[in-house]
């Protein structure tokens, strides 16, 4: 099988990772996952140049077959790296969102109806001068009260919901909202470089060629047999 012209894809990964590199910074949950992407990066290298380098020993025919078995087990790699990463995602999230909530209790307390009767009585700007107080004073059991209730318990729209939770968030917990952000994306550029990953292997197990090579060789396999069958 012919080399695939693969340099690009490897310098493709290549690229991905020395950018989430400059991204993840001293992000402990970033620099796992870059680690991640890392690995893809060395393995797709690795591969290549064992593809590049065929033995004097091995005939073309079985050079192709050896590199298919590593494109194999290097595309098997891929999924795993998936896996992890997934699972490296999902465990900063969750003590992100432990860092936030000790920041920041958005949790109503047992005065959450009362809030919101009070809440209702008011003008609409006396709301909002009442909801901009409780944000810079980290007020977080009292604006629970009005954003986790349903609008129709409030007059406080969904979208308004929203943006008073997240000012209340980005005030008192401004790096835990960045971090979120950072590893997502970080999770969002493994899944790129994956993809790319899984197109290099896959170049280097064309099944046609291998079908053929295998057929080949079973045909040779039965002609030997034959042989050793007709001396006995």
């Amino acid at each position: 099988m012919k080399p695939d012209p693969s340099d690009h894809r490897i310098r493709a990964i290549g690229a991905i990772a020395d950018i989430m590199a400059k991204d993840v910074g001293d992000h402990a949950i970033g620099r796992r996952l870059h680690a991640e992407i890392e690995r893809l990066r060395q393995g797709a290298k690795a591969l290549d140049e064992v593809n590049a380098r065929r033995s004097p020993l091995d005939t073309p025919a079985a050079h192709a077959m050896k590199i298919a078995k590593m494109a194999r087990k290097f595309d098997q790699e891929v999924t795993a790296t998936i896996n992890r990463s997934g699972q490296i995602w999902g465990e900063g999230y969750k003590d992100l969102n432990r860092r936030i909530d000790e920041k920041v209790n958005l949790t109503p307390d047992a005065f959450a109806g009362e809030i919101r009767a009070t809440f209702r009585t008011l003008s609409a700007k006396a709301q909002a001068e009442l909801v901009t107080v409780l944000i810079q004073q980290n007020r977080g059991p009292e604006l629970a009260a009005i954003v986790k209730a349903p609008s129709i318990l409030t007059g406080v729209t969904d979208r308004q919901r929203a943006d008073y939770e997240q000012a209340i968030l980005g005030t008192h917990a401004p790096a835990e909202l960045e971090e979120q952000e950072l590893i997502s994306s970080a999770l969002d550029t493994i899944m790129v470089a994956a993809k790319t990953a899984t197109g290099f292997a896959r170049s280097l197990t064309e099944p046609a060629s291998l079908a053929e090579i295998e057929r080949a060789a079973a045909a040779s396999d039965a002609a030997g047999a034959a042989f050793d069958q007709s001396l006995q």
